[in-house]
């Protein structure tokens, strides 16, 4: 049977971002499937966080989405994934260094590798329920990106698609060390 191509013609855009974020998941638990438990915790150079501080800043980010992706929207009046592209640009530019907000800055705690991937296993189909729940063409009021403004909950999603890739990207460039 010959291959065919997938007709996206039909799919809605919550099916196709809902597999942009399973994607994305899979990669992270992966990732963090091939740190060994003893390196897990192993700060791989000065500054930085361990492994297992990546994965607690990515679980209370995409846990601190679920919450925000809940909440009531407004109409946009734009095009809905109009910064998604500078999100992107920003997020997988590897040069740009972020200092984490308060809410999502990682503990000193010692992780467990498999309850680790346990919690964002869960989390993520948390975030992906709402995913595929809510209209994603919404504008959320009075909460605004630096630089962008207001995000829809489109722009909110590939936020944390970004923020994700990134932090694999941190999570391998770790492994070099161990």
């Amino acid at each position: 049977m010959k291959d065919q191509a997938i007709n996206t013609e039909h799919i809605t855009l919550s099916e196709l971002v809902t597999a942009q974020v399973e994607s994305i998941k899979e990669k992270l638990i992966q990732t963090i499937a091939l740190i060994k438990q003893d390196e897990i915790n192993r700060t791989p150079f000065e500054g930085s966080w361990t492994a297992g501080q990546v994965g607690e800043h990515i679980n209370l980010s995409v846990s601190g989405m679920i919450k925000t992706l809940s909440a009531p929207v407004n109409v946009t009046e734009r095009e809905p994934d109009r910064y998604v592209k500078g999100i992107k640009d920003m997020f997988l530019n590897f040069n740009l260094k972020f200092s984490a907000a308060p809410g999502i800055t990682p503990t000193d705690k010692h992780q467990d590798k498999e309850t680790l991937i346990n919690t964002l296993t869960n989390t993520f189909k948390g975030f992906i329920n709402i995913v595929r729940a809510e209209d994603l063409t919404g504008t959320f009021p009075g909460v605004e990106f630096p630089g962008m403004g207001p995000l829809t909950r489109l722009e909110w999603v590939y936020l944390t698609i970004y923020h994700t890739q990134r932090h694999i990207h941190q999570l391998k460039e770790m492994k070099k060390f161990f």
